[in-house]
């Protein structure tokens, strides 16, 4: 009878506690490995929203209580004292008092996540090589976390979170490099071609003149008088080329040839590089800001800058699979001095300008042209007087030809490479620049040298070459130490010539260290080497010439040079 009793209180009290049909269930059809023991401290239950769990204790259970009955719910198992079932109904967390037969309370804290397992399943039955994981944040949004193999699924996988929630909060990110080198190349040729021949002459006489002028070619202007004569002569001619005439007291005859013959062509190639990270836009600017007038307030006169010479811009979006969409736009614009205007005293200059604006798809590490131009032009230009123009060998002096021709070829392309940082110490350690010196004076202004290789720092009595300093204002750069009267009584500077900083680094030598070196030092044999200045050596402390051990064959001169110290 007690037993019965306590029973019974425990299924009114969870009856009454629940609120809820009391839909009973079997502890024989329910599998014991889907049960919980309660224990004594921390008690903790993770449950999927529309699962259950039994959770059986050692006594036997008198009440449960103070749990949110929105969350879950608790059914009694018939038959069995020691056991309730916990069904959840939505995503939450809740905290369920039990109470024992002895009197003992435990706490049991529950929490239930929404039910994304089919979503899961789809995801991973779609993108196998992806690892994502679906968080339920409440009943309207899912947040999305993980990585995936390719740039594209995420877009695709948020597609199909968002037939299931309304909110889908993307997370997720791309495994690998995600660096992008963008690489655009542009090559330019322009050939040019003019060719121009034109006569003009004038006869005069007192009683008459006769003037051929076709053209452009500025004509005569006036006539004056000759100094202490009465024969005409002729002024105001422009850019002839060849001019001649012929005198005689009452006539002159004045004719000028301008004949003509240019050619030009133009090189350019450029390459323009940018490194960014995916799906960010990047910018390259290699050149300048010129202004320009622009109308201003109030009838003034205000200037903008506009941007000239090689500019890149370009958006990387990896897709996977070696491949990657490029937004790609490069503009090469360049002043234009033979064109230009002048508005209230102040000159615009012209802008010559080839850009190309495009998208393309392509794998990593090809090349795509995406812009090219083959561009052949001829103009010929023929002005003459009728009929006069027209005759055989005596037209050529009533006409003026004037032929152009021209051809262009521009060729844009683009190759985008995977990229990512290194260790600083794998990176050239010298750089542009760092491989020559300033010159001295004799060097600039006797010898016309710009600049002179780096033969290194200070070093003591026993180097070769020289490097001037202030206390070798004599020195030139790689003049040997033994030429130098400074260096014969000072420490000298250098490395060897043909050598930057170290012995693995090879900078250019001068035709003057070159000579001076070949005038001091004279081959001998591959095991020594013998100079003339041995003879300025003290009594006593004659020089011994170096073996094959201690010398290394200089790259540049092919002399036998000491090594370096």
């Amino acid at each position: 009878m007690p037993v019965l009793r306590m029973i019974a209180s425990f299924t009114l009290a969870a009856t009454i506690l629940v609120g809820v049909p009391s839909a009973t269930a079997t502890a024989q059809s329910e599998s014991s490995s889907n049960n919980y023991r309660i224990r004594e401290g921390r008690n903790e239950i993770s449950l999927v929203e529309r699962l259950s769990v039994f959770v059986e204790h050692s006594a036997k259970i008198r009440r449960v209580m103070d749990f949110d009955d929105e969350v879950l719910t608790v059914q009694v198992v018939e038959g069995t004292p020691t056991q309730f079932r916990v069904y959840a109904l939505r995503g939450g967390v809740t905290t369920i008092k039990v109470v024992d037969e002895h009197g003992r309370n435990y706490s049991i804290e529950v929490m239930v996540e929404g039910d994304v397992r089919y979503l899961e399943t789809k995801i991973r039955r779609s993108y196998p090589n992806d690892v994502i994981t679906i968080e339920e944040i409440n009943d309207q949004s899912v947040r999305l976390v993980g990585w995936v193999s390719q740039p594209e699924h995420i877009i695709e996988i948020e597609q199909i979170a968002s037939q299931f929630y309304p909110t889908v909060m993307n997370h997720m990110k791309t495994g690998g490099v995600q660096q992008v080198l963008m690489k655009c190349t542009i090559m330019e040729v322009q050939r040019a071609k003019l060719r121009r021949l034109g006569m003009n002459f004038t006869f005069v006489r007192p009683d008459g003149f006769l003037f051929s002028t076709p053209g452009p070619i500025t004509p005569i202007t006036g006539l004056i008088s000759a100094a202490g004569g009465t024969a005409p002569t002729v002024s105001g001619l422009s850019n002839p080329s060849v001019t001649f005439g012929f005198t005689k007291p009452n006539s002159v005859f004045h004719g000028f040839i301008q004949a003509m013959l240019e050619e030009g062509i133009l090189k350019s190639q450029a390459t323009p590089m940018i490194v960014t990270h995916n799906g960010r836009p990047a910018n390259f600017l290699s050149g300048g800001e010129t202004p320009v007038p622009i109308p201003a307030g109030l009838g003034t006169t205000g200037f903008e800058f506009k941007e000239y010479g090689i500019q890149m811009n370009a958006v990387p979006y990896i897709l996977g699979n070696g491949r990657v969409r490029l937004e790609v736009e490069t503009i090469i614009r360049d002043q234009d001095f033979s064109n230009t205007v002048t508005v209230q005293g102040t000159t615009i200059t012209a802008f010559k300008t080839n850009s190309a604006n495009t998208q393309v798809e392509m794998n990593f590490g090809e090349a795509l042209v995406i812009a090219g131009l083959i561009s052949q032009k001829q103009d010929v230009l023929t002005q003459k007087l009728p009929f006069f123009g027209e005759l055989p060998y005596i037209g050529a002096a009533f006409s003026r030809k004037t032929a152009t021709e021209s051809e262009k070829e521009l060729i844009i392309m683009v190759t985008p490479e995977y990229v990512s940082p290194a260790p600083a110490n794998q990176f050239p350690q010298q750089g542009p620049g760092m491989f020559t010196d300033t010159p001295t004076d004799k060097e600039l202004f006797g010898m016309g040298l710009l600049e002179v290789p780096k033969y290194g720092d200070a070093c003591e009595n026993g180097c070769q070459n020289c490097m001037p300093s202030e206390t070798h204002k004599n020195c030139q750069h790689g003049m040997l130490m033994n030429s130098c009267p400074d260096c014969r009584q000072h420490g000298g500077s250098c490395i060897p010539p043909g050598y930057g900083h170290s012995k693995s680094t090879l900078a250019p030598e001068t035709p003057a260290a070159d000579a001076e070196r070949s005038r001091v030092t004279k081959p001998v044999s591959s095991s020594r080497t013998v100079t003339e200045d041995s003879k300025d050596t003290p009594s006593g402390s004659q020089k011994k010439p170096r073996t094959a051990s201690g010398t290394s064959r200089s790259k540049h001169s092919g002399l036998i040079s000491p090594k370096m110290q």
